[in-house]
């Protein structure tokens, strides 16, 4: 096989790949482990929020009916979008906070799912669903 020969196989042979690659990417996003039907809320206490790409986290130690805490996994949008969308910062909530969070919740049952809107302590209500949001300033 000659140089030009290598080069062409070579290239057909990453192309291949990326395009075989790029067909799981959108599953990420899919949120297909998310309930969509159907909305919770829940109200507990901050254990943990981690202000990370891809997604943000929100973990919340909720008492339950028997008094006994069980702890809640909440996923977010990226940092990015939830700042723009409505103000969120790494410091929005802390470890101690109580907060209420409305949500999809996980299709396997699991305590958490997807945040769509936190109540913090001072009063506000901060969104986290996807979607358009407001329009960026000029």
């Amino acid at each position: 096989m000659t140089g030009h020969s290598r080069r062409i196989v070579s290239g057909a042979l990453c192309g291949a790949l990326l395009l075989f690659a790029s067909r799981w990417t959108p599953a990420h996003h899919s949120g297909v482990m998310f309930d969509h039907s159907s909305q919770k809320q829940v109200t507990g206490t901050v254990r943990n929020f981690e202000w990370t790409n891809p997604h943000v986290w929100l973990w919340i130690t909720v008492v339950d009916d028997k008094g006994a805490p069980a702890p809640y996994a909440f996923e977010g949008t990226s940092p990015g979008e939830m700042s723009r969308r409505s103000g969120w910062t790494k410091n929005t909530v802390t470890a101690g906070d109580k907060v209420t969070v409305k949500y999809f919740p996980f299709k396997d049952g699991k305590n958490g799912g997807k945040i769509l809107a936190v109540a913090l302590p001072d009063g506000r209500t901060l969104d986290a669903a996807p979607g358009p949001g407001p329009p960026p300033p000029h």
